[in-house]
């Protein structure tokens, strides 16, 4: 359902720096979201502490030319944010030069009022700036509410991730 209150009063734009500890602090929600859901997959120990390690991770990130962070604001209030990098040709991941939507988050109480749609747009515009003709991203196999709403605005399955541990 969409909820026009909520899209008439959304504001997107590219993040700047003091929006740095926000990213930081959603950024951090996403991981554990991850961790959550498969925690041999997802080995969040490796980089704790999380705030810190993620702060350096975003900052040196926002000072690529190729990577742009977006941020989602209700009321002046960053509700979410994403992460999109322009990645090189990959021989391995047989892909040509293109836009990766590396992390997307909103707040819970964000979600399901219809603002991801047009949060999408922008996120689209600024791939397309960044001189890409496609848009890829990975999703938790057991995010299965994230998968439906990416296949709704016409992402298209790829590939299967699938793990073996010993």
């Amino acid at each position: 359902m969409i909820n026009n209150q909520f899209t008439s009063e959304l504001d997107v734009r590219r993040a700047t720096v003091e929006d740095l500890p926000t990213i930081t602090q959603l950024a951090v929600k996403l991981t554990v979201q991850h961790a959550n859901y498969d925690r041999r997959r997802f080995e969040i120990a490796t980089f704790e502490p999380l705030d810190e390690n993620h702060i350096d991770f975003l900052s040196a990130q926002m000072r690529d030319p190729g990577t742009i962070f977006l941020v989602a604001e209700l009321s002046e209030r960053i509700v979410g944010y994403a992460f999109l990098r322009l990645e090189e040709e990959s021989l391995v991941a047989l892909l040509k030069e293109g836009v990766w939507l590396h992390d997307i988050y909103f707040e819970e109480a964000a979600r399901g009022h219809g603002i991801g749609r047009k949060f999408f747009e922008a996120i689209i515009e600024e791939a397309k700036n960044l001189g890409s003709d496609s848009l890829m991203l990975q999703v938790a196999a057991e995010n299965t509410s994230a998968q439906q709403f990416f296949a709704k605005i016409g992402f298209r399955q790829t590939m299967h991730e699938m793990r073996l541990d010993f």
